[in-house]
């Protein structure tokens, strides 16, 4: 059962994403739709089409934004889907070039280390090891979550400076949040099956952070495991808080920052 659950709260989690990965290629994901529902472009009125369907919603044909739709459709929370007025993003020259040469980086990088990584997690099941720690998995102990965190920032770096909305920001955090979750769970049961040789590689390795010497890995591994409750749900509860403060903060930092906010105040 709580297998279960934690599969469906990681689909669920990446389905909150699809709005923000299919907005970096939104032309090609239009123009496929437009093939599968002709009536598409009904909603574009400089576009001819070959025949309407008034009665269809146009939300029918965003499939990959049904995730959203409930956001758009609670009154007083629509604001979370629209995209975000940020003048000191798009008019800073040397920002939007830096954006620029980042997120490609972010984004295929990313998921080449997730592929890579995971491609090496198999081949190593199929020669019988056990418990992998060279490769990939000696810079983390994760870094199929890592590279799937960073190649979904990707996707939020393309959003910029025009097209980022606060719920692209909290979809993000919430896919990070559950894949730490889901990571906490995974290590408590390489620890139960491989006793000292995982607590050995635990502790010469960081969690998703690469790259970090290992003296100041050292202290701040032992720091954390001072401030963190001893208790497993104690534990749990601090992550569920602090996902809740950013997110407060995400929100609290958006609101009145969409253009349908700025439309109403003037410039």
């Amino acid at each position: 059962m709580t297998r279960c659950l934690r599969k469906l709260a990681i689909i669920s989690s990446w389905i909150y994403c699809l709005p923000t990965i299919s907005s970096t290629f939104w032309l090609p994901m239009w123009i496929s739709l437009s093939l599968v529902f002709p009536t598409i472009f009904n909603y574009f009125p400089e576009t001819p089409s070959p025949f309407r369907l008034d009665w269809v919603p146009q939300w029918f044909f965003r499939i990959l934004y049904i995730s959203w739709i409930p956001m758009t459709l609670i009154p007083g929370a629509e604001w979370l889907t629209e995209f975000l007025h940020l003048p000191e993003v798009w008019t800073n020259f040397h920002l939007i070039l830096i954006i620029d040469i980042v997120r490609p980086i972010f984004t295929f990088g990313g998921f080449l280390f997730f592929m890579a990584s995971m491609l090496q997690l198999i081949i190593s099941k199929f020669r019988g090891i056990e418990l992998v720690k060279s490769g990939f998995y000696s810079i983390v102990r994760h870094p199929q979550y890592l590279g799937i965190f960073v190649w979904t920032f990707g996707h939020i770096l393309y959003a910029l400076p025009l097209h980022l909305r606060p719920a692209d920001l909290i979809a993000w955090v919430t896919l990070v949040f559950l894949y730490i979750l889901l990571a906490k769970k995974e290590e408590e049961n390489l620890k139960r099956r491989f006793g000292e040789a995982y607590e050995d590689y635990r502790r010469k390795v960081p969690f998703m952070i690469p790259f970090i010497p290992r003296k100041i890995y050292r202290r701040l591994s032992e720091s954390i495991s001072h401030l963190m409750p001893k208790e497993k749900w104690g534990r749990y509860i601090l992550i569920i808080l602090i996902y809740a403060l950013i997110v407060t903060s995400i929100l609290v930092l958006t609101y009145g920052r969409t253009y349908c906010y700025w439309g109403k105040s003037g410039p």
